[in-house]
């Protein structure tokens, strides 16, 4: 029943292939083991990288796309429930963003400024780093929770979100 159906979804054509949840799987556990010769710092951006992409597919697709297609009708489209999707989806795509930027500008430093990798390019700072870019990237798309309303009422339930249309006009 509710199995088969799961399975046929996640094989569908619109839905990425299991494989991805998969690659991300595994290097975040083959990379937090550590041991595989890449220095703490690299070694924390790729897990934090894999992470923030893997909670990507899982919430624009398996929380929203699926949702929207073939569980139209349930808790995840009330209002309060579809505002937080939006903003979960919102945060992870900016952390899967940002992380990579922080990434690239980690390895310029360690390639280009000799004087400056001793100092930037640690565990610690990479921790520090992505660990301010996450709270300010959820600081950021918090406000967005509150720019959805009910896309229609039936029998006084509020369902969907829809965009407020004062967001596109106010200041």
């Amino acid at each position: 029943g509710l199995l088969m159906h799961l399975l046929f979804i996640v094989y569908n054509a619109q839905c990425p292939s299991p494989s991805l949840y998969a690659a991300n799987i595994v290097a975040i556990v083959i990379l937090s083991r550590g041991k595989i010769g890449l220095s703490t710092c690299t070694t924390r951006y790729l897990v934090a990288m894999a992470a923030a992409d893997l909670l990507v597919v899982i919430i624009e697709v398996i929380l929203f796309r699926l949702r929207y297609f073939y569980f139209s009708w349930t808790f995840l489209s009330i209002p309060p429930t579809c505002s937080v999707i939006a903003v979960l989806t919102y945060i992870a795509t900016d952390c899967s963003v940002w992380f990579t930027i922080f990434f690239t500008f980690d390895r310029f430093v360690a390639i280009c400024c000799q004087k400056l990798k001793t100092k930037y390019c640690t565990g610690k700072t990479a921790a520090a780093v992505l660990a301010t870019a996450g709270v300010l990237l959820c600081l950021k798309n918090v406000p967005r929770y509150f720019t959805k309303r009910p896309a229609t009422i039936i029998d006084n339930i509020p369902w969907f979100c829809v965009m407020l249309d004062s967001y596109f006009t106010d200041l």
